[in-house]
Order: C-alpha cells, then sequence, then structure tokens
C-alpha cells in the first residue's frame, strides 16, 4: 500500500511541475488519473467464490446429524464445516486480503478456537444433546454455525471496504 502511495504522490509531484524544469509542460491531468489508476490493484471479492462453497456445505442433507454433541456422524459433519471455514481463512490470506475482511478473520478465529475446544475437551464420543448447556454442545454450536456466519461476514466486510 505504502508503495501505491509514493507512487501517486511521485505521479502527482511530476504532474504539477515539480521536476526542477521550467520548460517541462505539466503532464494532462486525464493522463496521470489513468497511471493511477492502473498502478492500484483492483479489490480482492472473496465472497463470489466462497459464499457458494460455504452455502453448499451448509445445505447438506444432515437433518438431525448433531442430536448428540460427539456422535460419529455429527464429529464427520462438524469437520466439514470446520475444514471449509479454514480454506475461506487460507484464500484471504494467500490474497493478502487480511485487512478488507477483518471481521471475517476474526470470525475464523473463533472458529479455530471452538474447534481446538472441541479437541481439547474430548467431545468426540459425548453423547450429551447438542441442546444441553455444556461445553462441549457450545463448541459444537459454533462450528455448526460456523459457515453460515462466516457468509455474513464476508460480504459485509465487502461492502464496508467499498
Amino acid at each position: 500500500m505504502r508503495r501505491h502511495i509514493i507512487t501517486i504522490i511521485t505521479a502527482g509531484l511530476l504532474a504539477t511541475g515539480c521536476s526542477g524544469g521550467s520548460d517541462d509542460k505539466p503532464e494532462p491531468q486525464a493522463a496521470t488519473e489513468a497511471a493511477v489508476a492502473s498502478s492500484t490493484p483492483a479489490a480482492v471479492k472473496l465472497s463470489e467464490e466462497w459464499v457458494p462453497k460455504l452455502q453448499a456445505v451448509t445445505d447438506t442433507q444432515t437433518s438431525g446429524v448433531c442430536r448428540e454433541v460427539g456422535s460419529p456422524g455429527c464429529v464427520k459433519h462438524l469437520t466439514a464445516l470446520t475444514s471449509v471455514v479454514y480454506d475461506v481463512g487460507t484464500a484471504i490470506e494467500q490474497s493478502g486480503a487480511e485487512t478488507r475482511y477483518p471481521r471475517s478473520m476474526k470470525h475464523i478465529e473463533e472458529v479455530e478456537a471452538a474447534s481446538e475446544a472441541y479437541v481439547a475437551a474430548e467431545c468426540k464420543g459425548e453423547t450429551e444433546s447438542m441442546l444441553d448447556d455444556t461445553a462441549c454442545a457450545g463448541y459444537g454450536g459454533t462450528l455448526l454455525m460456523g459457515p453460515s456466519i462466516l457468509m455474513m461476514k464476508l460480504q459485509t466486510d465487502e461492502y464496508s471496504a467499498d
């Protein structure tokens, strides 16, 4: 970003005649604006790729699969959901767009923390209900809602940045 700012300032100084010579004619305004516009990278819009993927993983036909927080079906489902959330985090990092997606990155960190806590609490194999007021049910709920909330966070971050 600093490189772009320096380029813009330099182009502006050159265009206004601060190059030192009095015989220099300043560049036309349109040419300067075109040079600045071409040096600015297009904004990354990850929601176009990832919202459909997040929607697909939440739309799986798994009604009632997580009645018990640690059942094999629930563990498999939570793993699939969490995996896509992690993939979005990787995509944000690889595109260098962490500052464009602050809410999304914070939510991904929350999902990661819930996943680690779910494993640390040894929730796999637990027979308690997902609706119980227990730590495992809380972690499971965070993981179940992770992709749905992330869809909203991605779009909110993009609308805020535009």
